[in-house]
């Protein structure tokens, strides 16, 4: 293995950690941010310059060989302490100029944050943001991202962060379809617009305050499932920050919200002196406790 281990470069083990991570070289290639014919051509050529493979392909996706597993457990332990290295140099950076790197759902991103961002970087213009705007959970100990801001109930042990607000839905209808509430009946004939398989029907709080509606179709986008539920293609659970701004959406009588999700801010300890990280997340703290009553459900009008 020593052997082995000499001929190695970052570069290679880089891509190699990711395909193993991921388990396919698409998702790899979404990850590292680049075409994935780059990622399968890397893993070839690091296997041909090894002269043994490193995965076994199948249509499930690439499984590690023996070989790739003693690789992958060297391989993390180097980019641990590689990381560990480069936050403590970047950690006491003082200065406010740079870029700081950002990942959040895409959800937040799009609907909720960009605003305070664009502030930000107003007020800060020597600062340059970078935004991966995914549901993967990045890792923070890599410096993949600088600054996770994410939708969890319970944040990883490594990091540091405030919980700035609980993310609240409410089931929402078209406001066209206002007056068919007067029909006697017409409510309960509605249908859900399911998200996915699992979550087809609501659970918890909003399922015990409404009737049992019936299920239909997956729309697993935030967007096309408020688009949707406008067209009148039935009734659909959405974050509050989304239907109560949405003019041609309404609240489903009788107006009921659950706070299922936290919103965090979140950064490794070793940032914590490095200025650029710490005046982003005092700007980004005030300006969602500004939209706290909008996020929390509370800014809302009989229609």
């Amino acid at each position: 293995m020593n052997e082995t281990w000499n001929m190695l470069n970052w570069d290679d083990l880089k891509f190699f950690l990711a395909v193993c991570r991921t388990g396919s070289v698409r998702s790899a290639a979404q990850q590292l941010g680049v075409n994935h014919a780059t990622v399968s051509r890397r893993i070839n050529s690091f296997e041909l310059s090894l002269g043994q493979r490193l995965f076994d392909r199948s249509a499930k996706g690439y499984v590690r060989t023996k070989l790739g597993d003693e690789i992958y457990t060297e391989a993390s332990y180097l980019e641990d302490r590689l990381g560990t290295v480069e936050r403590k140099i970047i950690g006491n950076d003082e200065n406010l100029s740079g870029d700081i790197r950002i990942t959040m759902p895409d959800l937040l991103a799009q609907e909720l944050f960009m605003p305070g961002i664009a502030d930000f970087c107003q007020t800060y213009p020597d600062i340059d943001i970078d935004i991966a705007a995914t549901n993967q959970n990045l890792n923070l100990a890599n410096r993949e991202p600088d600054i996770a801001i994410r939708i969890c109930s319970e944040p990883p042990e490594y990091l540091i962060g405030r919980k700035v607000a609980v993310m609240h839905r409410a089931p929402y209808m078209a406001k066209v379809s206002l007056p068919k509430l007067k029909e006697d009946g017409w409510l309960e004939k509605q249908n859900w617009i399911g998200w996915t398989d699992k979550a087809r029907r609501p659970i918890g709080k909003i399922a015990r305050e409404y009737p049992r509606f019936s299920s239909k179709h997956k729309i697993p986008d935030s967007s096309l499932q408020a688009q949707s539920c406008a067209l009148g293609m039935g009734i659909s659970i959405l974050p509050c920050f989304v239907g109560d701004r949405n003019d041609d959406l309404v609240r489903v009588p009788p107006y009921t919200t659950e706070g299922k999700f936290d919103i965090w801010i979140l950064s490794h300890p070793d940032l914590r002196k490095n200025a650029k990280i710490q005046v982003f997340v005092r700007h980004m703290t005030q300006f969602i406790e500004d939209l706290r009553p909008l996020i929390e459900g509370e800014v809302f009008t009989l229609p």
